[in-house]
């Protein structure tokens, strides 16, 4: 039985009793069976509440795990996706960055003030970048401090791989612990 169904069964045993509402008596147990017939009411309806209540948030929740699978699965794209580019907007001035694709399309759009404007990468730009990257490639070097006279030394790539690096304080060989590679 629930509690509405349970204050009614209360409130028909008091009229079967047929208590005198006159008397102190009949009205503590009219007010305490009123009092109870009106919580299950209210619980009854509280419980409604929360049932909906549960629903909405359950359907929120699907919705929130949807937009979040949307979202880290495009972030996951755009990190393995060629590198992008700083454009100022034409129109803002606000930093826009542009993939290859915006590139290969012409244009690009601008997410502050609405605004689509076109781009295209200069080939001296692209040559620019290519030759920087390359060099980059070419010329990485190592600082390397001797434990000795603690003077730092500039090492390329080859000098720091090949062990014959020496200190160019003391031009004592620096023995360079390399990680395994994996």
């Amino acid at each position: 039985m629930e509690l509405i169904e349970k204050a009614a069964y209360l409130q028909g045993l008091l009229e079967g009793l047929e208590l005198d509402e006159s008397t102190k008596e009949g009205k503590v147990f009219h007010a305490m069976s009123d009092l109870l017939a009106d919580m299950a009411a209210t619980i009854k309806a509280l419980e409604q509440d929360i049932t909906q209540a549960e629903d909405h948030l359950e359907a929120l929740r699907g919705d929130v795990e949807e937009l979040q699978a949307d979202v880290y699965e495009d972030d996951e794209e755009d990190d393995s996706e060629a590198p992008c580019y700083e454009v100022d907007c034409p129109n803002c001035g606000e930093t826009v960055y542009v993939t290859e694709e915006d590139l290969d399309a012409g244009e690009a759009f601008c997410a502050n003030c609405g605004c689509t404007f076109e781009v295209a990468l200069d080939d001296a730009e692209e040559d620019d970048d290519q030759a920087q990257e390359e060099l980059e490639a070419e010329d990485a070097s190592y600082e390397v401090t001797c434990p000795l006279c603690g003077a730092v030394t500039v090492l390329s790539e080859d000098e720091l791989l090949s062990g014959k690096a020496r200190c160019a304080g003391c031009g004592k060989p620096l023995e360079i612990d390399l990680p395994a590679e994996e």
